[in-house]
């Protein structure tokens, strides 16, 4: 099955650049929030398809952003789950938020709390008083009979379904749509890092930013402070609006968690088994074009494993002395790395230019691709790396 869901309306918007009809009406908050948590919302439609089906799902799938900046998510899921029962799975499906009310700041401008030492807290910048502690504010929602969630995900009405039979045109077409996201950041699938979007639609980028900059992203995250509320496991240093979480960036629109979401089913194979995979075609293509083996056999000589050509240790660990035994400085060893990686790469432009397409026999459809890619991909070297 390839199957995409999106999330719900926030307002009006026009067709042509995607921006609020009427950006006063328009809740920028919600869509913040939604896009902020938005794995989790996806976490909890994997567990309810499990449940539904009775079996382990293997699934691959990538958040997108849509032109409007809301993220949906595409996904293909190995065998056939009911079209009906599928929507009924994605409209049942929802996500409680159980963190603090972030309504109101307490603290703004320049009246923050500040980092006492003696207390290794942040109190007040007035009395002293240390801040509520995280754990202390999960305490007393815990304590409230009516208590509730301080946000509650749910998925848009709109929710596409199409049945895809492998080894067809069609499933080629949606693996690769799916696979295009590996290399992609989130502003790339909408456009918002394009300096010829309209005036509009760049207020319309900032307007959202706005409120992701100053949302809690996470039970660590320095916003908790503008609420009264210490973060948890707070450190020295934290300023509200200054986190670092990819949430906060104006470009991820929100969302700053897992873009790329796999099934540890999906392929049978571990991470160090692909890059095994990747690593043998790349060495085939440098055969297969005439390049010293000796050569490819550079690109390990920094692993802790390698050998020599009799089967002894390549490297030993012994007390040198300086004095009497000179050393490389560490600019000669940098000078010598790029000089390696620069002949590496023009081996391997040149292996590609004359070398047969690799022989993917024995691999999965999935790793087969990814090892035709890397022998086309001008920027892989011979040891792996990107």
């Amino acid at each position: 099955m390839f199957n995409t869901t999106t999330l719900g309306s926030y307002g009006p918007v026009r067709t042509d650049d995607h921006t609020p009809v009427d950006p006063a009406t328009y809740d920028y908050r919600r869509a913040a929030l939604d896009a902020m948590h938005f794995p989790k919302l996806l976490d909890r439609l994997i567990q309810n398809m499990r449940r539904c089906a009775g079996y382990k799902l293997q699934y691959f799938g990538c958040i997108e952003a849509q032109k409007r900046l809301a993220p949906h998510f595409h996904v293909a899921i190995r065998g056939v789950i009911p079209r009906r029962i599928f929507k009924q799975v994605v409209a049942a499906t929802y996500e409680h938020v159980w963190w603090p009310h972030g309504d109101e700041p307490v603290y703004t401008g320049t009246r923050l709390p500040v980092w006492d030492e003696a207390k290794e807290c942040y109190v007040d910048p007035d009395d002293g008083v240390p801040l509520q502690t995280w754990q202390q504010a999960l305490d007393e929602i815990d304590d409230d009979p009516n208590a509730t969630p301080m946000h509650v995900l749910r998925f848009g009405k709109q929710t596409d379904y199409q049945g895809v039979l492998g080894g067809t045109r069609n499933s080629e077409y949606r693996i690769g749509y799916l696979t295009k996201y590996l290399t992609k950041d989130i502003a790339h699938t909408y456009d918002g890092d394009d300096d010829r979007a309209s005036a509009r639609r760049k207020a319309h980028i900032d307007r959202l930013h706005e409120e992701t900059r100053w949302l809690p992203c996470t039970e660590r995250c320095a916003n908790w402070l503008r609420f009264g509320i210490q973060p948890k496991d707070a450190e020295p240093g934290l300023v509200p609006g200054e986190c670092d979480h990819k949430a906060h960036r104006r470009e991820n629109a929100g969302v700053g968690g897992r873009r790329v979401l796999k099934s540890k089913y999906w392929t049978g194979k571990t991470l160090d088994e692909h890059k095994a995979d990747r690593r043998d075609i790349v060495r085939q293509v440098l055969e297969d074009a005439g390049v010293d083996r000796d050569d490819i056999a550079e690109a390990d000589r920094c692993s802790a494993t390698a050998t020599t050509a009799d089967g002894q240790p390549r490297y030993l660990w012994l007390e040198l002395n300086p004095a009497e035994t000179p050393l490389p400085t560490y600019r000669d060893a940098i000078l010598s790395a790029i000089e390696q990686r620069r002949r590496w790469r023009e081996q391997y432009e040149a292996a590609k230019a004359r070398a047969p397409a690799p022989d993917t026999a024995g691999l999965d459809r999935s790793t087969a691709r990814s090892a035709i890619s890397a022998a086309a991909d001008h920027t892989t070297t011979p040891g792996g790396d990107r």
